[in-house]
Parts: structure tokens; C-alpha cells; sequence
């Protein structure tokens, strides 16, 4: 994979980080009263420099077969470059077993919840995993993401090699989490990023994705940390963030012409290295199912941005604890701590369980 290039000015760098941490513990909108003739002037300096690299171009990611373990750590962990490990997993029972009706047959009736807006995740619903998956077998929009599989259903870690994946983690680390994502054909994850290390294992069907390194964080200028991820803005004229699958450069987003991208297509059987701050976004090129791994792995976040690590200690929609605590029991959880509906959901939740257990005693 060749490297992307690095075509913005280290002062301009330094002055975005200025602004980023404003946002963050000022407010974003009273920083543009306080400075937005400057920002204006920021973000046209901004464009002329990148201007004069070129337009930018979307680079393949390296794809290695048996790629060794001292290789991984030295150079693709080590520089924070992401990989793919071409069937690292192709012999794991995940792949060999899982589907659409595999996860119908056996959990269908898992009531779940499902957050359904990525804009501001306020809208969710109560729905079994049944449900979603007949939806999504005749060609309906949901995606499920972040399925808590194994707190659910534990048995399922035999469907991985659990081992291999802990070799794989190096250093100061806690924590661990397997996150499912099951979605149809042409169903998509805006542009965000986060401060975990993930190994995505694709399990069945095909997954496109785009990145951006975290270097370009500027061009995509988000909102303040509201718990453990980012998203890309949500300001173009379809109130939608950055599309990379279907590029449009008018403005607000013409700085994205002028930066590189990568791009990665997942097969079953793949593993992919995803270094923490990696801007993505993820489109499913058939009906999908893929697995997150991820763990905390502080001192490694802070060595990849020490800028967006050191923020992240003072997210408030959750705080960083609390957010850690929730993606334990379910991510979709997160979302809702984040628009302040986690407690009406929770309050729904056990009114639900209490009328349960009072038809049971009836019977």
C-alpha cells in the first residue's frame, strides 16, 4: 500500500488542535461567535495548500496472506497502518458456519434494540434479531450494528479462535468486546472513527469500506467527542456526511478532493486491522455479517493521536467510564446515553420484564 500523502502545513495543524480543543471545552457554536473570521480565513489558507499537492486518490489497502505476527506488530501495528490478513479465518467455525438463517434459526427471537437514526441517535426500536433478518433477506434497509453476541449467547466464542486474536494485542490492554454487524445489500456506516483497536473478521458476504487517516481530521472537522467515537459532520446541503462511495466536492466538502483515501474490500474469511482514529465509513456489497473485536489499549491510542486521546478522557455524553461500562452490555446503548434517552429505554425495558413476569405468574 503506498502511503497517503501529508500535504497540510504543521501550523495549520497546530491552529485546527487549538480549535478542536475550544470546541470541546468551550461549545463549537460559541467558538465560531468568538473566532469564526479567523476559522473562515483557516479553512480558505486550508484549501489553497492542499491545492497545490493535487487532487487526492484512493489507495488499495495491502492485503497479505500468512502475514507473521512480528511483522504485523513491527511494521502495520507498530506505524498504525491498517491490513488485511486474506483468509486469516477462513478456517474458523464463524466462517464456515454463520449466516442469515444460521442466526435465524437459533436466536430469532432475541428481542433486541436497534438504534435506527446515525444523525443524532436519538430513534431506536424494539424488535427481535428475527425480525431483522427476515427484513433483510427481502431486501430491506436495517443494519444491526453492534449485536452484543456473545453476552447474549457465550457459547459463540468457540466460533472464533480466541487465542489467535489475544496474540494480536500487545501491551498495556483491558477490556475486550465481539460487536456483530448484520446488514443487507447497500446498507452503509457514515464516516466516523474511534479510540479502540479492532480486528473486523468479515464472516459472510462481501463488506466495502474507505479510509482516512486520522492526520486528516482537519478536512473532516467533526463535532466534539460525545462519548468513545466520532462522526463526519452532518452539514452538506442533504444534511448527510461525506459520501467517499459516491464523492460530491461542492461545497462544504471540497477539501475531501484533495486528500488520499483508502480503500478495502472484505471477503469471508478476512481479517481486517483497524489502528484506533481511522476515519471509515462501510458499505455492504451483499448481505453481511462481520465481527468487531475490539479492547482499550490506552498508552497505544495516546502514542496514535495524543491529541483526540487526551479529549476522549473528557467526553461527557456519556463520560469514557460509563461508555466502556454500556458497550460491555450493548454499543446501541452508548447512542442513547449520547441523546439522553438511555434512561426512558432502560425505564421502558423493565416495565416490559416486570408485565412479563406478571403473565407468567398468572398462567
Amino acid at each position: 500500500m503506498g502511503d497517503f500523502r501529508r500535504n497540510i502545513k504543521k501550523g495549520q495543524r497546530v491552529e485546527y488542535a487549538i480549535y478542536q480543543i475550544m470546541d470541546h471545552f468551550i461549545g463549537r457554536a460559541r467558538v465560531f461567535k468568538m473566532f469564526g473570521k479567523r476559522r473562515k480565513k483557516f479553512y480558505h489558507n486550508l484549501l489553497e495548500t492542499l491545492k497545490k499537492s493535487g487532487e487526492g486518490k484512493i489507495i488499495p489497502i495491502d492485503r497479505r496472506k500468512d502475514l507473521s505476527k512480528e511483522e504485523f506488530f513491527n511494521h502495520y501495528v507498530k506505524k498504525g497502518i491498517p491490513v488485511v490478513m486474506e483468509g486469516a479465518a477462513k478456517d474458523w467455525d464463524c466462517v464456515k458456519n454463520w449466516s442469515l438463517e444460521y442466526f435465524k434459526e437459533l436466536h430469532g427471537k432475541d428481542e433486541i434494540m436497534m438504534v435506527t437514526d446515525q444523525s443524532d441517535m436519538k430513534n431506536y426500536e424494539t424488535i427481535t434479531l428475527g425480525e431483522v433478518l427476515d427484513n433483510i433477506r427481502s431486501g430491506g434497509g436495517k443494519y444491526y450494528r453492534f449485536y452484543p453476541l456473545l453476552d447474549h449467547h457465550p457459547e459463540h466464542i468457540k466460533d472464533f479462535d480466541y487465542n489467535w486474536l489475544l496474540e494480536r494485542r500487545k501491551g498495556f490492554t483491558f477490556f475486550d468486546s465481539f460487536q456483530l454487524f448484520i446488514g443487507g445489500k447497500g446498507t452503509v456506516s457514515y464516516l466516523h472513527n474511534a479510540n479502540a483497536p479492532n480486528l473486523f473478521v468479515q464472516t459472510y458476504g462481501e463488506k466495502n469500506w474507505v479510509l482516512y487517516s486520522h492526520y486528516y481530521t482537519p478536512i473532516i472537522d467533526p463535532d466534539p467527542v460525545r462519548n468513545i467515537y466520532r462522526n463526519a459532520p452532518f452539514r452538506a446541503k442533504n444534511n448527510m456526511p461525506f459520501d467517499p462511495f459516491n464523492p460530491d466536492y461542492s461545497p462544504p466538502n471540497e477539501l475531501y478532493k484533495y486528500i488520499d483515501g483508502i480503500s478495502v474490500s472484505l471477503q469471508p474469511g478476512d481479517v481486517f486491522w483497524n489502528p484506533p482514529f481511522y476515519w471509515h465509513t462501510v458499505k455492504n456489497g451483499s448481505d453481511s455479517i462481520g465481527v468487531g473485536y475490539r479492547w482499550v489499549a490506552p498508552f497505544y491510542s495516546f502514542k496514535i493521536s495524543p491529541l483526540y486521546a487526551f479529549l476522549d478522557l473528557f467526553a461527557i455524553h456519556p463520560p469514557i467510564w460509563k461508555s466502556y461500562k454500556l458497550v460491555k452490555k450493548d454499543n446501541n446503548l452508548v447512542h442513547l446515553a449520547e441523546s439522553g434517552k438511555l434512561d426512558s429505554y432502560l425505564k421502558e425495558k423493565a416495565e416490559k420484564e416486570k408485565l412479563k413476569k406478571s403473565q407468567i405468574n398468572v398462567a
